[in-house]
């Protein structure tokens, strides 16, 4: 369970998250067989660089696949990938293409036979060689077919600048775009005008109003910082498990780089 959040402005692209992890998966016991949610861990890395390139990949539902984590599968991935002194016209979009076809291996040989398999997401976002502005793109496990572009260009082709969230969002969707979709169900179940509902979304009746177009890229740390924290506050304060928390990692990624703003560091606890 995570929060994953990207922030593109002019200046680079921002990936943050958080670092809760739940492992799920089925263990025998005295009584028989548990499934669920085995163990509960805080220091998950959702964030990953792809070895040397200007190029960030993040993960959020399931933690792990089998028994193995996502991070360990990315980085077994990259392990064995060409650096990118070898990779000169490298493009986003055939990294993404190459590390989901190898998540894509190991997550259906674990679940071939399982009727309901877990949901796994993952982002893909960066810069590909001599471009200027980042390339974004995420697949959600079972149910993607291709990637999408998660933040496409303009009808003019000029880039579009803004946020995206992944994985536990209905708290940004109320802060940000104003509206709970489970919340606009209920409505309809209870006989509000389904188109009624449609054009008030999309007319924006209720987003907050965001200015990401000349964003500075530390505005953009700090807004992804901000929009992590406020879904870790949600379940720190609401009744149930806490599903996302722990340390809030965030990179930063220009056309020839791949920095940390914020990471958290091995220490003995």
């Amino acid at each position: 369970m995570t929060i994953c959040v990207s922030v593109k402005v002019a200046e680079g692209l921002v990936l943050a998250a958080d670092s809760a992890l739940m492992l799920e998966g089925s263990i025998k016991t005295p009584e028989g067989e548990k499934s669920g949610i085995l163990q509960t861990f805080g220091f998950a890395n959702k964030i990953t660089r792809l070895k040397d390139y200007p190029v960030g990949i993040m993960s959020w539902g399931t933690g792990n696949i089998g028994d193995r984590s996502i991070q360990s599968l990315i980085m077994e991935f990259e392990y064995g990938y060409p650096e990118r002194e070898k990779n000169k016209n490298h493009t986003v979009k055939a990294i993404a293409d190459e590390i989901l076809s190898f998540i894509k291996e190991r997550y259906y040989q674990a679940y071939d036979n399982e009727l309901e398999k877990p949901e796994l997401g993952i982002f893909a976002g960066g810069y590909s060689a001599g471009e200027f502005f980042a390339d974004e793109y995420s697949y959600v496990f079972p149910q993607s077919e291709e990637w999408e572009i998660a933040r496409p260009n303009m009808p003019d082709g000029r880039p579009s600048f803004g946020p995206n969230w992944f994985g536990m969002t209905d708290a940004l969707n109320r802060l940000i775009k104003g509206y709970d979709p489970n919340a606009l169900k209920e409505l309809v179940k209870r006989g509000v005008d389904k188109t009624i509902i449609q054009k008030w979304i999309d007319d924006g009746v209720s987003e907050l109003r965001l200015i990401f177009d000349g964003m500075p890229l530390q505005d953009a740390i700090d807004f992804a910082e901000y929009a992590v924290q406020v879904v870790i506050g949600r379940y720190r304060f609401e009744v149930g498990p806490s599903l996302c928390g722990g340390d809030i990692d965030i990179a930063v990624i220009t056309p020839r780089a791949f920095q940390w703003a914020k990471r958290k560091q091995w220490s003995i606890k």
